[in-house]
């Protein structure tokens, strides 16, 4: 009991603050790491995700924290593989994790990330969903800003889309993109005066 007691004294603060940027950094950059790999098939950056997905699978024991991330990692690499049904398994395991321990900006981004898988896979309606989904989290998170360039890639979608006649909103009837103007619209209403 002695030993751990003073393990906790000769502890530091600054050593909790860079494990903090460490996870963060490790998080993001595996999934910007995946992001390029599959744009550039280059080795190297599936190395480094791969080497990011690792540390994250240590820290992954703290579930509330880390097992979304390790999740979200997983089914970017799954993606990578074109392991498609094991990649929209664990999809949909980050966007479940995100949401049972209440990381709403998580939950954001992997509905953003599975957004574009669907959209690789031709399924857009599918990813259209994520999309305004990812909106919505971005939105409640307070990242005004995010929110607009999501709705903004959303519209040049459904734009491409229009031109192949298959452009509506889930959960609309017209086949234009109006509804996500109109969203862009009152989001930015919302912003604060700077």
């Amino acid at each position: 009991m002695k030993v751990l007691a003073e393990k906790y004294y000769d502890f530091n603060l600054h050593t909790w603050t860079l494990l903090h940027i460490h996870t963060a950094h490790t998080f993001y950059s595996g999934l910007v790491s995946s992001w390029v790999f599959r744009k550039s098939k280059d080795a190297k950056w599936a190395d480094r995700a791969r080497k990011a997905k690792l540390l994250m699978t240590k820290w992954a024991d703290c579930k509330w924290n880390f097992q979304n991330k390790l999740y979200l990692m997983e089914a970017e690499e799954a993606f990578c593989c074109n392991d498609i049904a094991n990649a929209e398994y664990l999809y949909e395991k980050a966007l479940s994790s995100a949401r049972e321990h209440r990381f709403i900006h998580e939950e954001a981004l992997a509905h953003e990330l599975a957004g574009h898988f669907f959209l690789e896979l031709n399924r857009k309606g599918t990813a259209v969903e994520h999309f305004m989904q990812a909106h919505e989290k971005y939105l409640e998170w307070g990242a005004v800003a995010k929110s607009n360039s999501v709705l903004e890639f959303v519209q040049q979608v459904l734009g491409k889309m229009s031109s192949l006649g298959i452009c509506t909103l889930p959960g609309s009837t017209s086949s234009s993109n109006g509804n996500v103007d109109n969203e862009v619209k009152n989001t930015r209403k919302r912003m604060p005066e700077r």
